[in-house]
């Protein structure tokens, strides 16, 4: 048997299994391969260079003591090939060589060339980069100024490049911690994703809609539960991602959160109408979207924040997942996550609050507001969320882990134009006031932003004030005595 650095672990250690033992001993780093599942992946397509450089061992060492290792314990013949110094071996690309090539695909894409015409070349360019890097060069490709909708053209080729190479060596979270529930749902979604996959599937005809109709109705209601997944990661990852410097992969995985929303909207829309043929295909698409983000995120997303985020960051994770919900599970308590702050503003103490008339302690003010019957959310100056009230059923789900985020980041990317008009309009003193309704999961809610001044005009922030009128806008008469509900 031939046996060089470019040899494949995964392959060694199926037909030589003690390998991982000698491996275990050589470096604790290489611990992981205990766990069954990361031998399956991380080892599946690592070749002996990349092995030996987690370990932070000489690759000729590694070939070999492997070597050595084989014919002890098989006795099987191996022959090394070109050990010590390999001088045909192609150097590996530095960051900056791969930064120019990878806005180099984007440029071509931009001007109209397929995904097919530069797969091969986006693969050999990615293949032994990290998720966490690929983050990284996406977030240089954006501060060139390349619109975030044109690398999200690539997010199917990133899929296809961890199909083939998986590179993460996250092990298994315990339940509990935000990955392990995130995966939790991903499964579940999945499992549900295929089953709407399967009865879209079997309406051929108008006979077959029709007796399967009603279940499409459940099934996709049920589906849309994935939104509350989505919102956790908007929401709790996003913020933390950003503080980062990784700003491009949330912006990018948010549009096509946006995408499934659309379809979400369409599929119903059919569904209501009863037209089979656009039931069939925004179903199927819908499903498809679906199972396609959740391999975005086993693949892509939980690799790069398990490698980046820092304890503290999975604790302020957890911190604020309550406020946001879940998707059909509940977090196990196994993990626990260590005690943080829920935010970084100040603490007052018991200090009063001066008010026009009156005053009031802090916790005081905090009550009242919690208990007003509208959502709240006040953007500094600066553009950055510094609050948001914490009412027992809100509108829009809202956490602790946008305090202190850009407001613009806090939105849709869709949405983002129109809210810097609102806030460009509010500070040069053009407006004082904007309003919108909308129709949302049966009920009518009233959007208004207001800009916050000072007496002397001074603009002080803006604040959004969001509130379910549904029950309002039935009332008739006049009710002038107190009747108990």
């Amino acid at each position: 048997m031939e046996l060089s650095v470019k040899s494949n672990l995964g392959e060694l250690l199926d037909a030589y299994p003690f390998l991982v033992d000698y491996l275990i001993g050589k470096s604790p780093k290489f611990s992981k391969l205990k766990n069954k599942f990361l031998r399956k992946t991380l080892a599946k397509m690592a070749p002996i260079s990349k092995v030996a450089s987690i370990g932070g061992i000489s690759p000729d060492t590694l070939l070999v003591e492997i070597a050595a290792q084989i014919y002890l314990h098989s006795n099987d013949s191996v022959t090394l090939v070109n050990p010590g110094g390999r001088k045909d071996v192609e150097q590996p690309m530095n960051r900056e060589e791969r930064v120019r090539i990878f806005k180099g695909i984007v440029n071509r894409l931009h001007q109209g060339e397929s995904l097919d015409s530069v797969r091969t070349e986006f693969h050999d360019l990615l293949r032994d980069v990290s998720p966490a890097e690929i983050g990284a060069m996406e977030q240089e490709l954006v501060a060139d100024g390349i619109d975030e909708s044109e690398i999200k053209k690539l997010c199917n080729l990133h899929v296809e490049l961890f199909e083939a190479s998986l590179q993460s060596d996250m092990p298994e979270m315990e339940p509990g911690h935000p990955i392990h529930t995130l995966r939790a749902e991903n499964s579940l979604a999945d499992k549900k994703a295929e089953q709407l996959h399967s009865i879209v599937g079997q309406a051929t005809d108008d006979l077959s809609f029709s007796a399967s109709h009603k279940g499409l109705v459940d099934a996709v209601q049920d589906m849309s539960g994935i939104i509350r997944h989505y919102e956790r990661k908007e929401n709790q990852l996003f913020p933390l991602m950003e503080t980062h410097g990784l700003t491009a992969p949330p912006q990018v995985m948010w549009a096509i959160h946006d995408d499934i929303r659309a379809m979400f909207k369409k599929s119903q829309a059919a569904l209501d109408a009863k037209d089979r043929e656009n039931v069939v295909a925004f179903v199927s698409e819908l499903a498809v979207a679906i199972r396609d983000m959740i391999y975005k995120e086993e693949q892509i997303l939980f690799p790069m924040v398990y490698e980046t985020f820092t304890d503290e960051d999975w604790s302020r994770v957890r911190l604020g997942e309550e406020e946001i919900g879940f998707a059909w599970v509940e977090p196990g308590d196994v993990w626990q996550a260590p005690a943080v702050s829920a935010s970084t503003a100040s603490k007052e103490g018991d200090d009063l609050v001066s008010l026009d008339a009156g005053t009031l302690r802090p916790e005081v003010v905090n009550a009242i507001l919690k208990s007003l019957p509208i959502d709240l959310s006040f953007v500094d100056a600066t553009d950055r969320v510094a609050y948001f009230s914490q009412t027992e059923h809100r509108i829009f789900p809202r956490s602790a882990g946008i305090i202190g985020r850009e407001v613009k980041k806090c939105h849709p990317p869709k949405s983002v134009d129109t809210v810097e008009k609102i806030l460009e309009k509010f500070k040069s003193g053009e407006r004082d006031m904007a309003e919108f309704w909308i129709e949302m999961n049966g009920s009518f809610i009233h959007i208004r932003f207001y800009a916050i001044r000072q007496e002397d005009g001074t603009y002080e922030g803006c604040l959004e004030v969001a509130q379910d009128v549904t029950h309002i806008r039935t009332l008739t008469g006049q009710r002038r005595l107190v009747e108990w509900d």
